[in-house]
């Protein structure tokens, strides 16, 4: 009887283990709730009060005529040139009128000024605007100025945007209301963005300078060499950025002569582990010399660069050094590489007090160290990992998101200069609709409350993904604005200057994208595959009624090149989720990618992911991709199978034992 209650006993447990897995078997997110888009006509997108008098107005333009003249300094940047004639331009299109623009030494004291300026008079010594700006509106003067020329020009964008009613939509496209009556509210503003650093790394942004439109700081503007890729016009600011350790001690210098310096791995130097990249040896004195050395050079180099980041290369297969030392070092710090790094970078940070010093926190040291404080000028890049765009580090709900809200917290008790890089698409599948916005306001609102003085959002750096214009729209403006802005009523109001007459069944396509993730209950990670929502937002059934709301958007715009091409776009998105599906019948399948493949070459969309290109997806990668999506697909069922099969055949065992000892017994 004790071989007969052992078997059951197993049974029961195997019944209860099946059961759990099916049901777990989706990473699960009680996900941020919705937002929801609502229709914006196109006669409530025009700002109506422009057009209105008032006691506390001012009369910019009546019937397209205007006393005001641009004035701007004598001595300026081109960036802030350029920021100048976009005023000027728009405002002719809107109105009719172009205004002249003259130097300040031109300027005719009889006309009324728009003055340009880069000094704030009115700046109190406790303001720290960074690059904000300052507006004065009065009867004769208007005044857009900042402590610089990027606070200036960060205005200038501001009053077309945000009073003029305008919007930079895309890098070549901007929604200009017609208007030839302004009248404008009196107003003194001083103003700066809620983040000091602000960057969206995506293939969009670095094109014909729209980053300055966006009012971004962590991208150069100021390149005029198209040649130039995204890589070399990020980063604003950074002498060095990530990944870089061996460019300050390379293993080519040294590694012959000093094995030493390098890291170690099961007794033995190493520059390499695995084919990637190793790590120094931090707990070498010599080797911070020769760091420091290094970066002195560097600095002297690029004076101006205010940030210096040293960081351990990219190597998910190596924890780091594995002398003794270091290894010590890392355990006395709470089991992080941050025991032996951040010690070192506080070093590097005293014998630099005017720059600001930099590292990764990710892989092995992104975890918080214990009983180590960051010296004042040390930043610390935290890299959200892993992470949720389904559920927002604001509540933390979701394990994922949890994990990170708890490693920002941590830090934020030992620095007060936190960048956070944040992942926003998947990589994975760079076309694939992807409903993240719900998350990004109360996102913001962590960061503010968290010490994070800078916020790098890291897109896609390959042109054409999954909304990419709309996500670094929304995104900058967070980043300027601050976490009060309401991010459902920015992307209605994108949505309809944008699409126009087809904005009313493009909104209706994303809410009931973000309102299907909400109901699912699921994580959204940033390498997802389609079978991951399959009995979500991306089922077959959704991915229908995507289909039929963007074509009776297509309906609608019939005729308009300009909106129908807009529309391809989304189209694009819902076609790719809808190739990727398990169960279509083939010869549909190849009618879709070929949509996919006309609509990709039309718009010269080459990748579709970050590592794979649209010439590789369709020799193999789709082929692949299905069986993937259709292996992941049955493997609950295939799981399941295998543990009831275990089932049946310990019953079986254990009936044949029952009736072996009960003869033996009879016997």
């Amino acid at each position: 009887m004790k071989i007969l209650k052992k078997a059951l006993a197993i049974i029961l447990t195997l019944v209860i283990m099946s059961t759990s897995f099916v049901s777990a078997y989706a990473e699960v997110s009680k996900a941020t709730e919705a937002v929801s888009f609502s229709n914006i006509s196109q006669e409530e997108l025009l700002n109506k009060q422009l057009s209105e008098k008032g006691d506390n107005k001012i009369t910019f333009f009546e019937d397209g005529v205007t006393d005001f003249v641009i004035v701007m300094p004598d001595k300026c940047t081109e960036p802030l040139n350029e920021a100048v004639v976009t005023l000027q331009s728009v405002l002719e299109e809107m109105t009719g009128t172009k205004l002249p623009i003259v130097n300040e030494n031109q300027a005719d004291d009889t006309k009324k000024h728009l003055c340009i300026d880069t000094v704030m008079n009115t700046q109190r010594p406790t303001d720290n605007i960074d690059d904000g700006y300052q507006i004065v509106i009065d009867d004769k003067k208007i005044s857009v100025c900042g402590t610089g020329e990027n606070g200036t020009r960060n205005g200038i964008y501001a009053f077309i945007e945000d009073i003029l009613g305008c919007m930079f939509l895309t890098p070549d496209d901007t929604y200009i209301p017609q208007q030839k009556n302004i009248y404008l509210e009196k107003m003194n503003k001083i103003i700066k963005p809620a983040v000091q650093w602000r960057d969206v790394y995506a293939y969009e942004t670095v094109q014909n300078k729209w980053a300055a439109k966006l009012r971004l700081n962590g991208i150069d503007i100021e390149s005029d060499d198209s040649k130039l890729n995204i890589e070399e016009l990020q980063y604003e600011g950074w002498g060095t950025w990530c990944h870089n350790c061996y460019t300050y001690l390379s293993p080519e210098d040294y590694f012959e002569e000093h094995p030493e310096y390098f890291s170690e791995k099961n007794g033995k130097r190493v520059t390499e582990y695995k084919g990637r990249e190793a790590y120094l040896c931090l707990s070498n004195p010599e080797v911070f010399e020769i760091v420091k050395d290094s970066l002195a050079k560097k600095i002297a180099e690029n004076p101006d660069q205010l940030y210096w980041d040293f960081s351990g290369n990219d190597n998910p297969f190596l924890a780091g050094c594995e002398c003794e030392k270091c290894k010590a070092a890392d355990k006395a710090a709470g089991g992080t590489g941050m025991g032996t790094l951040l010690p070192f970078l506080n070093k590097l940070a005293k014998a630099f007090p005017d720059k600001y010093i930099s590292t990764l926190a990710y892989l092995h040291t992104l975890k918080a160290p214990e009983n180590i404080k960051a010296e004042p000028n040390v930043v610390i890049k935290l890299c959200s990992m892993p992470g949720d765009q389904a559920d927002s580090y604001l509540d933390g709900e979701n394990p994922n998101s949890k994990q990170f809200k708890d490693q920002v917290e941590q830090w934020s008790k030992i620095t007060d200069k936190i960048v956070v890089w944040d992942y926003v698409v998947n990589f994975s599948h760079l076309l694939m609709p992807f409903p993240n916005f719900a998350v990004q306001a109360k996102n913001q609102k962590f960061y503010e409350d968290n010490n994070i003085i800078g916020v790098f959002h890291q897109a896609s750096r390959e042109k054409g993904g999954e909304f990419a214009c709309l996500r670094s729209y929304v995104l900058s403006r967070l980043m300027w604005e601050g976490s009060n802005m309401n991010v459902a009523e920015c992307v209605s109001k994108y949505i309809a200057a944008y699409f126009g007459e087809a904005a009313p069944s493009v909104l209706e396509y994303m809410n009931l994208c973000a309102s299907e993730l909400y109901n699912s209950n699921q994580a959204l990670g940033l390498y997802d595959g389609l079978i991951a929502h399959y009995d979500g937002y991306l089922s077959e059934s959704n991915v229908e009624k995507y289909s039929k709301l963007i074509n009776k958007a297509k309906a609608v715009v019939n005729g308009n090149t300009l909106l129908e091409t807009r529309l391809e776009e989304v189209e694009l998105s819902v076609l790719y989720a809808n190739v990727l599906q398990p169960k279509i019948d083939e010869n549909e399948r190849q009618t879709v990618i070929n949509r996919i493949n006309e609509l990709c070459d039309k718009r010269d969309i080459t990748m579709v992911c970050e590592w794979e290109s649209l010439e590789s997806f369709n020799q193999n990668g789709l082929k692949n991709a299905v069986s993937a999506e259709k292996k992941e697909l049955m493997k609950p069922y295939l799981i399941a199978g295998g543990i009831v099969a275990g089932i049946v055949v310990i019953a079986v065992v254990s009936v044949i034992l029952f009736r072996t000892i009960k003869k033996r017994k009879q016997n």
